[in-house]
Protein backbone atom coordinates (compact mmCIF):
# COMPACT_ATOMS: atom_id res chain seq x y z
CA UNK A 1 0.00 0.00 0.00
CA UNK A 2 1.25 3.33 -0.53
CA UNK A 3 1.48 5.95 2.53
CA UNK A 4 1.54 9.46 1.98
CA UNK A 5 3.73 11.09 3.54
CA UNK A 6 2.58 14.00 6.23
CA UNK A 7 3.70 17.72 5.75
CA UNK A 8 5.50 18.99 8.12
CA UNK A 9 3.22 22.14 9.29
CA UNK A 10 3.30 25.24 12.02
CA UNK A 11 0.63 27.24 13.04
CA UNK A 12 1.87 30.86 12.75
CA UNK A 13 -0.70 34.05 12.83
CA UNK A 14 -0.07 36.70 10.79
CA UNK A 15 -1.70 40.15 9.49
CA UNK A 16 -2.90 40.52 6.10
CA UNK A 17 -4.69 43.72 4.55
CA UNK A 18 -8.25 43.12 3.33
CA UNK A 19 -7.76 43.00 -0.72
CA UNK A 20 -4.90 40.41 0.31
CA UNK A 21 -7.73 38.20 2.38
CA UNK A 22 -9.96 38.65 -0.30
CA UNK A 23 -7.84 37.38 -2.96
CA UNK A 24 -6.64 34.81 -0.98
CA UNK A 25 -10.74 33.76 -0.26
CA UNK A 26 -10.93 33.93 -4.20
CA UNK A 27 -7.65 31.62 -5.25
CA UNK A 28 -8.44 29.24 -2.57
CA UNK A 29 -12.23 28.88 -3.75
CA UNK A 30 -10.88 28.67 -7.64
CA UNK A 31 -7.91 26.37 -7.18
CA UNK A 32 -10.53 23.94 -4.50
CA UNK A 33 -7.66 24.35 -1.58
CA UNK A 34 -7.38 26.05 1.32
CA UNK A 35 -5.61 29.51 2.33
CA UNK A 36 -2.31 27.84 3.72
CA UNK A 37 -2.01 25.82 0.89
CA UNK A 38 -2.71 29.11 -1.43
CA UNK A 39 -0.18 31.36 1.08
CA UNK A 40 2.28 28.16 0.95
CA UNK A 41 2.46 27.74 -2.84
CA UNK A 42 2.71 31.83 -3.36
CA UNK A 43 5.86 31.84 -0.84
CA UNK A 44 7.54 28.40 -2.47
CA UNK A 45 6.89 30.12 -6.14
CA UNK A 46 8.49 33.29 -5.12
CA UNK A 47 11.22 31.87 -3.06
CA UNK A 48 12.38 29.78 -6.30
CA UNK A 49 11.76 32.66 -8.30
CA UNK A 50 14.30 34.41 -6.51
CA UNK A 51 17.14 32.07 -6.28
CA UNK A 52 15.75 30.12 -3.13
CA UNK A 53 14.07 27.25 -3.91
CA UNK A 54 12.41 25.20 -0.87
CA UNK A 55 12.63 21.75 -0.19
CA UNK A 56 9.63 19.54 0.10
CA UNK A 57 6.79 19.90 2.13
CA UNK A 58 7.49 16.29 3.91
CA UNK A 59 11.38 17.17 3.73
CA UNK A 60 12.53 17.90 7.25
CA UNK A 61 13.67 21.34 7.40
CA UNK A 62 15.67 23.78 10.32
CA UNK A 63 13.57 25.03 12.55
CA UNK A 64 14.50 28.95 12.24
CA UNK A 65 15.85 30.26 8.76
CA UNK A 66 19.55 30.67 8.12
CA UNK A 67 21.46 33.16 10.12
CA UNK A 68 18.64 33.44 12.68
CA UNK A 69 20.47 31.29 15.03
Amino acid sequence: MNQRRRRETRSTGVTLEVVVIDYLRALSQQQERDRSFCINAIVREHAERHGHPLPPPTASAPSSPPGER
